[in-house]
């Protein structure tokens, strides 16, 4: 439904959707009981005001972990691969041959690693690379041979030659990389953001970019979406925009009814919740 379908909001005890209740406003759902969101992220929503009401949270954790996986490695091929290079050559008809690189023995840093992290990690591991984590207190993590806590992004950063985003947006992460951290960052190396856009100050990625500090960059989020025409997000030098579409594939709306069915039936037998935040 709609919001502006949805009749008699008083009579709900769950709704799926939470933005129907941040539109409506949750006084409209006098019963309401508890919220399945539709994606991961919640930093738009009042879920710590819903939450001292008295109402439940879920989220869509793990629901868009593969798909975000696999936008994830193709971008980096594309980039080691040479992929738009050669396609340009090809409609030139020009026979250049171009070094392709390997990914062995890189360091690859993913920053929050949590379900999408695990499922980035899962599906690199096949490329013989080395994983740097980072997380909020540098909690030791299966898979990966180091772990930072933010505090020390820096130290992580410096040595990775792929980084990549998968972090909420907070206070902690808002700006996270700055300035000072993206040329903190190794020379030539890349970077994926599957995160929140505000997590990286843009301005300072394209002077990183079109310096040739940074080698590469792949974003699926941005700041403002969708970007102004006259961002120079558009036209910056090795630089590819995805439209936030990194999470579509052809079972995450089956995942995504998995995961409410599920939630309805343990609501139903007054059981715990998966995902609840």
């Amino acid at each position: 439904l709609e919001t502006d379908q949805i009749k008699n909001p008083e009579n709900y005890d769950f709704v799926f959707g939470a933005n129907h209740v941040k539109k409506l406003g949750l006084d409209k759902f006098t019963k309401l009981k508890w919220i399945q969101n539709s994606y991961a992220g919640y930093n738009n929503l009042p879920v710590e005001e819903w939450k001292s009401k008295g109402v439940l949270f879920t989220n869509a954790k793990d629901v868009f972990s593969d798909p975000i996986a696999e936008w994830v490695v193709l971008y980096i091929l594309m980039y080691y691969k040479n992929a738009i290079l050669n396609y340009e050559y090809q409609k030139d008809k020009n026979w250049t041959r171009v070094h392709n690189r390997e990914l062995e023995n890189m360091n690859v840093c993913i920053v929050g690693v949590g379900s999408i992290g695990q499922a980035i990690r899962k599906r690199l591991e096949a490329f013989n690379v080395n994983f740097i984590g980072v997380n909020s207190k540098g909690t030791e993590t299966e898979g990966f041979n180091t772990v930072y806590a933010v505090k020390d992004i820096n130290t992580a950063v410096m040595m990775s030659d792929i980084v990549v985003i998968t972090l909420p947006l907070n206070d902690q992460t808002n700006n996270l990389f700055s300035r000072e951290l993206l040329f903190t960052m190794k020379k030539g190396s890349i970077l994926l953001n599957v995160g929140r856009g505000r997590i990286i100050d843009e301005d300072a990625l394209v002077d990183a970019l079109e310096s040739d500090h940074l080698g590469f960059c792949a974003l699926d989020v941005m700041a403002v979406e969708p970007i102004d025409k006259d961002s120079k997000l558009w036209t910056c030098k090795n630089l590819l925009l995805t439209p936030h579409v990194s999470g579509t594939g052809d079972y995450t709306k089956e995942r995504l009814w998995k995961t409410f069915e599920g939630n309805c039936y343990q609501f139903i037998q007054n059981k715990p919740l998966k995902n609840l935040i």
